[in-house]
């Protein structure tokens, strides 16, 4: 099943798109099931949930980390993420530079906007993204590698496509007045199970898909 639902929505999405696979509230087997299937990148959205699965599957996958990270829970991240994409404010990327420093690594990034303001969604304001963009030069153990959104929470496709549409527009942006290092816009992180075609025909070149896969 896992693998039919894999070899569907690869057959939907152009070649250099990247599916990340939502694993987390999935057991070991059916994670193994989407490594075994061919699906490298797999994305946690709790620290302790990803530590569980990193002791088992160690990195074999791509990790990704996907929720709303406290900086108390950074360090455990640190050395084991390939991307981690929903850094949303100076201080958590102050805790990721400190922590990564320690280690003597470096760490990809992805900054998440939150452009339909909705309460429940973590993210960068658009107002407050500037102020964001011109700290980064700063950093030595931390790269920012491109930008991530969730799509509004609503039926209306032409307000999701709106706002793909505007994170596009600003990925463009960022990447053309890019000079520093520290900011490579290579990936944008945009599309789940319910949106990711709209996402795709937005821009996008990385999505995140759960119960599609797995349901």
């Amino acid at each position: 099943m896992i693998s039919d639902n894999i070899k569907r929505i690869k057959s939907e999405i152009p070649d250099f798109v990247t599916l990340v696979a939502v694993s987390k509230y999935q057991s070991i087997e059916d994670t193994k099931a989407v490594l075994d299937a061919g699906v490298d990148d797999l994305a946690e959205s709790k620290v302790q949930d990803f530590l569980k699965k990193y002791e088992v599957l160690g990195d074999r996958p791509r990790w990704h980390f996907i929720g709303h990270l406290q900086k108390n829970k950074v360090k455990y991240l640190i050395g084991k993420t390939f991307l981690i994409h929903s850094v949303d404010s100076i201080e958590l990327l102050d805790t990721i530079e400190r922590e990564s420093k320690k280690q003597g690594v470096v760490t990809d990034v992805l900054l998440q906007l939150n452009l339909a303001r909705e309460d429940s969604k973590s993210g960068i304001l658009i107002e407050d993204l500037d102020a964001v963009l011109e700290a980064l030069p700063k950093y030595q153990f931390v790269k920012v590698k491109g930008l991530m959104a969730i799509g509004p929470l609503t039926q209306n496709n032409d307000k999701i496509r709106d706002i793909f549409v505007e994170l596009k527009k600003i990925y463009d942006r960022i990447k053309g007045n890019s000079v520093d290092a520290v900011v490579q816009m290579n990936y944008l992180s945009m599309g789940m199970t319910d949106d990711y075609t709209i996402a795709i025909e937005a821009g996008s070149n990385m999505i995140r898909v759960g119960r599609k896969i797995f349901s």
